[in-house]
């Protein structure tokens, strides 16, 4: 059979560290190139991609807002890039990348048009739902990455769950090291935390819908149990300063460390002992997945697709959005229990390898795409 020539549609790659950009790239490097032919489209360019990207053809339209007269010159644009490259399947990601992708793959007749839902619309306006409700009408498939995702996206879109395949986030789950003593000795030496000081962690935007408000409030009820106990957050983004008064005000200077943006993201999680996640709104975290691939026990909150990776009480604790209180009890409970902490870390390290890993994910991709492409899709999801 030849190859399957597939576009791939994003508004643009900033950084190969954020959630989708990670797992599409990730994509890209490990398509099987004797049975795939990728490209990847972009709406906007990034310094990241004109410096770094390097994986496969990339083509950028040039299409920075709908609102500008240009805008819809540039989808045809798009649309005759795809025509020229013979495209045969169109993936989009994002809001603007799956109205530009989808109408532009509508015009130059690619027949397989894919669309991801990797978010629960916690930002969706009434008019941003009719637009997907219009143009949901020429997708032949959508990809979730959860199935609470995907319940979300048949209740609020009228999706029928029939047209809807699930595929969790990947990881590269060999990027455990063995000598895990030794990693997590220098790093904490960087960070000045000692070897006995519990190391609870979040990786996370600093954005109102993580919730890194209830993660610092947490920690305050904490340290009042537990003093040698220390936090890390790792992430960037607009809530930063707001976050850092809640840290002076709680006096929790000498207990919080700001990491910003974090690469090294292996050697972090090697350091610490729990991982958090408190957001309010989540499809699929990237986070947990990392969080268990490195053997920590989670504590996170009750959305999205968190109690599809996360069991109550058996690999971590699953707590209502908002509520600190019980996200402290459940992080001094893993603290004091080592025995639990251990056992909790032991079984999320195999989950992740069985369920989440990126030999998983790949293999459900590749034939997704081959089965939507030679028609042999089930009609239902299991």
């Amino acid at each position: 059979m030849s190859k399957v020539i597939i576009a791939f549609v994003i508004d643009t790659i900033e950084s190969p560290t954020a959630g989708t950009e990670k797992q599409l790239l990730l994509l890209l490097r490990h398509l099987d190139r004797t049975r795939f032919e990728p490209y990847l489209c972009c709406l906007r360019p990034s310094k990241w991609l004109s410096t770094d990207f390097d994986l496969c053809p990339l083509f950028v339209a040039g299409i920075k807002s709908f609102k500008e007269p240009s805008s819809f010159r540039k989808v045809l644009r798009l649309s005759s890039f795809f025509k020229k490259k013979g495209i045969q399947v169109v993936h989009t990601y994002f809001r603007d990348a799956n109205i530009a992708g989808i109408v532009a793959a509508k015009i130059a007749g690619v027949k397989i048009v894919l669309s991801a839902r990797r978010n629960q619309g916690y930002w969706h306006t009434p008019r941003e739902l009719l637009i997907l409700k219009a143009i949901n009408l020429w997708v032949t498939r959508f990809v979730a990455n959860c199935q609470d995702t995907a319940r979300f996206t048949h209740q609020t879109e009228k999706v029928p769950l029939e047209k809807i395949h699930v595929m969790y986030n990947g990881i590269d789950t060999e990027l455990f090291v063995e000598d895990r003593i030794k990693s997590r000795t220098q790093y904490r030496n960087r960070l000045h935390i000692s070897d006995n000081s519990p190391l609870v962690g979040i990786v996370a935007n600093l954005r109102p819908v993580k919730g890194i408000n209830i993660f610092l409030k947490a920690a305050h009820l904490v340290v009042q149990k537990v003093p040698e106990a220390k936090f890390v957050v790792a992430g960037e983004g607009t809530e930063k300063e707001n976050l850092l008064r809640i840290v002076r005000e709680s006096g929790l200077s000498q207990s919080v460390t700001f990491l910003g943006k974090v690469n090294d993201i292996s050697s972090l999680l090697q350091a610490m002992d729990i991982g958090v996640l408190s957001s309010y709104s989540e499809s699929f975290s990237n986070a947990i997945v990392e969080y268990m691939t490195f053997g920590l026990p989670v504590v996170c909150t009750a959305v999205g697709g968190n109690r599809e990776a996360i069991t109550e009480g058996e690999n971590g604790f699953v707590v209502p959005c908002g509520n600190y209180e019980v996200m402290a009890h459940r992080i001094i409970r893993i603290i004091m229990d080592t025995d639990l902490a251990r056992e909790m870390g032991k079984k999320n390290r195999i989950k992740a390898k069985a369920m989440f890993s990126s030999h998983v994910m790949l293999n459900s991709f590749e034939s997704f795409i081959q089965d939507v492409y030679t028609s042999k899709l089930p009609v239902e999801i299991p």
